[in-house]
């Protein structure tokens, strides 16, 4: 039953074909009389065939206009396409440069701290790059691409041009680790810049320190500077460490609790400078 359906689809396709294929000589053939009797003199016949091939001129007049319009509408289509590609390059290579620049003035900036930190401070450093953190809470580290083959020794302090990092803990010939003022296992000799009142400054672990043995007797606020106070020969007298953020006093015990935000961002930490002193390492 399928192939005899299939067969008479077949033979009306056919059929189908040839009236079509008939239809067009027809018309041709009428456009062809046209042409060939148009300059003699009009009679019966070239009037009939002038009768016969107008409606189907008219038809196909009609019939190329929409097509015409189309093809229009197509290649216009095609040239929005091929304008928005060539703007969206630009823009992607505007965007490109945009963030180089955006990147050199950030470079420029970090670079131009660490050089008036060295001109200021008229101490021998050596500038350094981070290429590695260590990530647990306890030993708070970044490694740098300078070790004991540059001068850099255990001991020896770090900073940025916005204050201190930590200190050179671990070398090889080549590289180094620095643990971080943050870290908990890392405290500090500091002083309160206002009243020049010391205290020693621990790590939290986090992105903030906790200033310790501030009697409850010494007048301290939130935005006090704190300060390195140079004892030991860790760090120079004077470089910023941070600001109190903020100050609770409660009624049992002789000391304030104090928390202080690092002068430093530790997550962005890229360049640095290591003073190049010898000095006995914290333990």
């Amino acid at each position: 039953m399928r192939k005899k359906s299939t067969r008479k689809r077949r033979s009306r396709f056919r059929t189908f074909r040839l009236v079509l294929l008939g239809g067009v000589l027809l018309t041709v053939g009428l456009i062809f009389l046209v042409f060939v009797f148009g300059n003699q003199e009009v009679g019966p016949m070239h009037k009939l065939l002038l009768e016969m091939a107008g409606p189907v001129q008219k038809v196909m007049s009609r019939a190329s206009g929409p097509i015409q319009s189309l093809k229009k509408e197509y290649l216009g289509l095609l040239s929005v396409r091929e304008d928005k590609e060539h703007l969206r390059q630009e823009l992607q290579k505007c965007r490109v440069a945009a963030y180089k620049n955006r990147e050199a003035v950030a470079t420029n900036a970090r670079l131009r701290k660490l050089l008036d930190f060295k001109e200021s401070s008229g101490l021998p450093t050596v500038a350094t790059q981070v290429i590695g953190k260590d990530p647990s809470l306890w030993f708070r580290s970044v490694i740098i691409d300078r070790g004991s083959s540059d001068g850099v020794v255990k001991g020896m302090s770090v900073v940025t041009g916005d204050g201190i990092v930590g200190q050179i803990y671990s070398t090889s010939p080549n590289y180094a680790k620095v643990l971080l003022s943050i870290a908990p296992s890392s405290a500090l000799d500091v002083l309160l810049q206002e009243s020049r009142v010391r205290g020693i400054l621990k790590g939290t672990g986090e992105s903030t320190y906790r200033l310790e043995y501030i009697l409850k007797t010494v007048e301290i606020s939130e935005g006090d500077h704190v300060v390195t106070a140079g004892y030991g020969g860790l760090f120079p007298t004077g470089l910023p460490v941070g600001v109190v953020s903020r100050v609770i006093k409660k009624r049992r015990g002789m000391f304030l609790e104090i928390e202080v935000t690092p002068a430093v961002d530790f997550e962005t930490l890229e360049g640095l400078l290591v003073i190049e002193q010898e000095r006995p390492a914290v333990e």
